[in-house]
């Protein structure tokens, strides 16, 4: 049995003496701030990006659609949009108990896949730690959020966006000695707030939340949180340290990354047995 399994079932074990995680409010209602000097306005014309469809980036949710990874994508959109559609809440942070768990691939493929389907979404680079968004999604540069604090201006003078979909990205920015220091900072806060107003859905990559602090302040300013580990690989004990800390009304999901299963198999076999009987490939 892997550690990850033992600390998953040790986590349900713990559920079943409280309140069930889908009777639990996602988090407290959204403040919905005004518009700040039309700024809004601006984001068609930010800078621009091509996201690479190359499968050597692993953004499945682009370059391999038809996949199972790509599915079960798309079937945690249906999910977060379902649950946000009676709470009026968008704000997701992805987060992870410690490095090499995933979160970020994680992040960028659920953006792509928000975005795919047509709704504005908004990607944040939110470790400043060690950034990762902008060289995996082609990003030349990672002027950001961190530049932001030092020069409030617009934001969208730190936005890009890709050219063929409605996907925006705010990279982490240049690195500071002090990179939890911005992320409490008041302006930030009211900061994700504005974009709150402007975008169908904000996802917000976090660094490992094990041993750093940060991500428990970003879950402070989000509405879900999805908890990405990998199967034979993140230690039980951080694990379940990781878990302990997270506002149980705000844990979304537990989403295991590399986890051994047949279903890719089987949904190959699906699809492949569907392309035989049309000729062509469509579905029934």
């Amino acid at each position: 049995m892997s550690r990850v399994f033992e600390a998953l079932q040790q986590l349900h074990v713990r559920a079943s003496a409280e309140a069930p995680m889908d009777t639990d409010p996602v988090g407290e209602s959204c403040q919905l701030l005004p518009d700040f000097g039309g700024e809004i306005m601006q984001l068609d014309a930010v800078r621009q990006f091509v996201l690479s469809s190359a499968p050597a980036k692993r953004l499945v949710a682009r370059s391999e659609p038809h996949t199972l990874a790509a599915e079960k994508l798309r079937g945690l959109a249906a999910r977060l949009r379902q649950t946000r559609s009676s709470r009026e809440c968008k704000r997701i942070l992805t987060a992870s108990a410690v490095r090499a768990d995933g979160k970020s691939m994680m992040s960028a493929n659920l953006a792509i896949t928000f975005a795919s389907q047509g709704e504005r979404t908004l990607l944040i680079d939110g470790d400043l730690h060690k950034p990762t968004l902008h060289p995996l999604l082609g990003i030349d540069s990672r002027r950001g959020l961190t530049d932001w604090t030092e020069d409030p201006s617009s934001i969208t003078d730190y936005l890009v966006r890709e050219q063929r979909m409605p996907l925006w990205v705010l990279p982490a920015g240049s690195p500071v000695d002090q990179p939890l220091a911005k992320v409490q900072l008041p302006a930030t806060r009211e900061l994700i707030g504005r974009l709150s107003t402007w975008f169908d859905w904000i996802i917000i990559d976090s660094p490992p939340m094990v041993p750093l602090a940060d991500s428990n302040v970003w879950s402070t300013m989000c509405d879900f949180v999805l908890l990405v580990v990998r199967e034979g690989v993140t230690p039980k004990r951080a694990l379940l340290k990781t878990l302990d800390s997270i506002e149980r009304a705000k844990l979304f999901a537990v989403i295991l990354n590399d986890a051994v299963s047949n279903e890719s198999k089987y949904y190959k076999q699906y699809y492949a047995s569907d392309t035989d009987r049309t000729g062509n490939g469509n579905s029934k």
